[in-house]
């Protein structure tokens, strides 16, 4: 562990306790604060510390973006959901919305954007409404559809995923919550607990996951201390994530509820140190090419699975016909708008060499994942 992920693991151990942690150590860890998502959390510390004019700036300039967006997103929550009360269409919350009430205040646990599951039968009724509201769509895909208001984001699900090795685990989504009351469904606490891990699978293993994600763990299962045990055994027995959990559980207790940080070689720690709060290209490709190998993976990123296709475009749920043009369409688009990203893409490829993926296949085999 290098000495900037120490120093920033250490200051969140203080902020989790109530305790102070040292400003001057902070400068040196605000690059990987920030990538994780975590900068929320030592950014007013670092400016108690001797720091150049220049980086005071855009710390501060961080700080009023950060409560901005925070805000922002308390409204546009409010707004749909107080419009999906109104249609009386079935919904829930996810992740970030419960966790930020967790933590010893709201704002040490940044949200990106805000995640809503809703009854997917009414997904017309919702576009529409969101419309109406101000919302801007900008994409769907398998599982939601992705929607910005001003600096908020918001992701609907209609799906909350698969688990490779129970891929109808949320197939009935209704049958695993329970009624709060109007039209807001939740989980049991058990059952958040075993969707953020699902979730925090998926990343995983797509790119990676970061410092939040174990911190999450950690404040979950502080804050949750009679989780029945037992029947998380038996769901991520069924999931296929007994070891995973368990490793990632035990990772989240060394890092923030032991007496001090270990400098011991730890694989997983460094994975997940080296991803960032989503992950990397680097990673997702040698992650894809472990699983599917290079050529394997080039080919489900380039051409995605007629479900997905269906979701980006719903020409495709009338007539299977234009579905060469539609892939034809999505390829020369990227190369056209997203320049940057394909070309990012193309030099993970060539990046992903034998070691790298026999590193992954080791590390995966080690947690009990596919």
């Amino acid at each position: 562990m290098n000495t900037a992920a120490k120093i920033l693991l250490t200051a969140i151990k203080k902020k989790l306790e109530g305790k102070p942690c040292d400003p001057q150590s902070l400068p040196q860890a605000l690059s990987l604060a920030k990538k994780h998502s975590v900068l929320n959390l030592v950014a007013e510390d670092a400016l108690k510390a001797e720091i150049p004019d220049a980086l005071r700036a855009k710390l501060l300039s961080y700080c009023a973006e950060y409560l901005r967006q925070q805000e922002t997103l308390d409204y546009a929550g409010k707004l749909v959901f107080d419009k999906l009360e109104e249609l009386k269409i079935p919904y829930m919350p996810l992740k970030g919305y419960y966790m930020k009430k967790l933590y010893p205040a709201p704002l040490m646990r940044s949200c990106c954007d805000l995640d809503v599951w809703f009854d997917p039968s009414r997904e017309k009724e919702v576009k529409a409404a969101l419309g109406e509201l101000g919302f801007t769509m900008k994409s769907a895909g398998e599982n939601h559809m992705f929607h910005t208001y001003g600096a908020a984001s918001l992701e609907m699900h209609y799906s909350l995923g698969k688990i490779p090795a129970c891929p109808d685990y949320y197939a009935d989504v209704f049958s695993r919550l329970v009624h709060v009351g109007g039209s807001l469904y939740n989980f049991t606490d058990e059952d958040f607990y075993v969707f953020l891990i699902a979730h925090l699978y998926k990343h995983f293993k797509s790119g990676g996951t970061g410092i939040r994600s174990v911190l999450d763990i950690y404040v979950y299962n502080e804050k949750k201390p009679d989780l029945d045990r037992d029947y998380l055994a038996g769901e991520f027995a069924a999931l296929g994530l007994v070891s995973f959990e368990e490793k990632l559980r035990a990772l989240a207790y060394r890092w923030f509820g032991g007496e001090e940080i270990s400098d011991e070689p730890d694989p997983l720690a460094d994975y997940i140190l080296g991803s960032g709060v989503y992950g990397t290209v680097q990673n997702a490709t040698v992650n894809g090419a472990a699983k599917h190998g290079k050529g394997g993976y080039f080919l489900r990123r380039a051409f995605p699975d007629v479900s997905t296709m269906k979701k980006m475009f719903p020409v495709l749920r009338r007539c299977m016909l234009f579905l060469p043009f539609c892939y034809f369409w999505r390829l020369l688009k990227a190369a056209f708008t997203k320049p940057k990203a394909v070309k990012s893409s193309l030099t993970s490829f060539k990046g992903a060499d034998e070691a790298a993926i026999a590193k992954a296949h080791k590390l995966f085999g080690e947690l009990g994942i596919e």
